[in-house]
C-alpha cells in the first residue's frame, strides 16, 4: 500500500513504539527523581581543587559550604579520614569500619545521569572514602564502568584505575578497598589492573587466615584489597566477595525497611557489607539526607554487630557528604579503639 494507516505503520516499525515508550519512561523517572532530591540544590554542588592539609587533618579539602546563591550545603569537616584514628596502624584491616561509596563512578560532577554520588572518585578519596563499589561492563570489547546503561554515563576502567593509583601513590599510608559488580572476563580485568600499576599493590588474603594490620599492609605495599562477584580466585588478589563477605539487603525504599537480615554471603564470612542507602526508584540527595542522618545511621552502626554477629566493615552509602556519615563513622571507629578492638587478637 502506498498510504498505509497509522496502525500499519506502527506494525511495520515496532521498534519506533519501543523507543518512544522507553523515552517516556525516562522522562517520568527524571521528573520523579527531580522532585525527590530537590533538584536545584543537588545541581548546585560544585567541585573544588584538592588542597593537601596537615597530617593531623583530613586528606583533601572541605566540600563547599555555600552555593553562589548562598544556599547552605552539606560539607565534610576536616579530620575524619581513617588515617587520623588513634592506633590506626595497629588495627587489623577487619577492625575498621570503612566508608564506602555505592556506585562510586556514577557522580554528578562528571555529568552522569541519575548519579549516586556528587563528586568524582579522586574527590571521594580525598574526603575520606576508602571503599569504592564499581560496576564493570564490556563495551566494544573493552572494560568500562557504568551503571545500567552507557547512555547514563560511562568511563573506561583503565581511566578510573589510573585515578586510584595516583591517589595511592600520593598517600602511602592509605588502604583502599574495591568491590566490583563485574560483567567482564576476569582476564580482561586483570590486564586493566596490570596496565594501571595497581597489581603490584594488591593484597592476597589466604582463606581462613586473620587479616593483617594496617601497618603490615603499609610496610609491604599491599594496600589495595579487591573483591568481585564474578571470576573471583581466577588470579592472585582477585577475591570472590561472597567467600569473604556477607551483606545486608540493598533494595530498600524507606527508612523503616532497614534491617539486619543477611542477603548474600555465608554467615560465617568474616567481613560485613552494611548497605545503607535508599533507592526510590533511583538514588537522590533527599533520600541520602534521611538515610545518612545521625538518628538513623548511628543506632544501626551500634546495633549491627550484636544483631548480625559480625562487625560492619564496609558502610556503603549514596551521597556521602549528606547527613552525618563521615563524622559518625569516625566516632564509631574511635569507640572501637577505646574498647581496644584495634590491635586485639582476632580470628578475622
Amino acid at each position: 500500500m502506498r498510504h498505509p494507516t497509522k496502525m500499519l505503520r506502527l506494525q511495520a516499525n515496532p521498534s519506533w513504539f519501543f523507543w518512544w515508550a522507553i523515552g517516556l519512561l525516562l522522562v517520568i523517572v527524571f521528573v520523579f527523581h527531580a522532585m525527590e532530591i530537590g533538584f536545584p540544590e543537588s545541581q548546585a554542588l560544585e567541585v573544588d581543587p584538592v588542597v593537601p592539609v596537615g597530617a593531623d587533618k583530613q586528606i583533601g579539602t572541605k566540600l563547599p559550604g555555600k552555593t553562589g546563591k548562598g544556599t547552605p550545603l552539606q560539607s565534610v569537616p576536616d579530620g575524619f579520614s581513617p588515617e587520623t584514628l588513634p592506633g590506626y596502624q595497629q588495627a587489623k584491616y577487619s577492625d575498621i569500619s570503612w566508608l564506602v561509596t555505592h556506585n562510586a563512578m556514577s557522580n554528578r560532577a562528571e555529568g552522569w545521569w541519575f548519579p549516586n554520588q556528587s563528586y568524582g572518585m579522586t574527590r571521594q578519596l580525598n574526603d575520606g572514602v576508602r571503599g569504592l563499589m564499581l560496576d564493570v561492563h564490556m563495551i566494544d570489547g573493552k572494560p568500562f564502568l557504568l551503571h545500567g546503561s552507557s547512555m547514563l554515563g560511562s568511563v573506561p576502567l583503565k581511566t578510573s584505575l589510573a585515578e586510584i593509583h595516583a591517589f595511592m601513590q600520593k598517600w602511602p599510608n592509605t588502604v583502599i578497598t574495591l568491590i566490583l559488580e563485574c560483567y567482564a572476563p576476569a582476564t580482561v580485568v586483570q590486564q586493566a589492573f596490570k596496565a594501571s600499576g595497581l597489581s603490584d599493590m594488591l593484597h592476597q588474603q589466604p582463606g581462613g587466615r586473620s587479616w593483617p594490620t594496617i601497618g603490615e599492609m603499609i610496610k609491604t605495599g599491599k594496600r589495595l584489597v579487591l573483591f568481585t562477584d564474578s571470576g573471583g580466585g581466577d588470579w592472585p588478589g582477585y577475591h570472590d566477595v561472597w567467600k569473604y563477605c556477607q551483606e545486608t539487603h540493598y533494595s530498600v525504599k524507606r527508612i523503616d525497611e532497614f534491617n539486619f537480615k543477611r542477603n548474600r554471603g555465608d554467615e560465617s564470612n568474616s567481613l560485613l557489607i552494611l548497605n545503607h542507602f535508599l533507592t526510590r526508584p533511583t538514588a537522590g540527595v533527599g533520600l541520602a539526607k534521611r538515610a545518612n542522618a545521625a538518628s538513623v545511621l548511628e543506632p544501626r552502626l551500634n546495633k549491627c554487630e550484636q544483631a548480625m554477629k559480625c562487625f560492619p566493615n564496609f558502610v556503603a552509602v549514596d551521597f556521602y557528604e549528606c547527613g552525618d556519615t563521615p563524622q559518625l563513622l569516625f566516632k564509631f571507629n574511635r569507640q572501637q579503639a577505646k574498647q581496644q578492638r584495634f590491635g586485639k587478637a582476632s580470628a578475622k
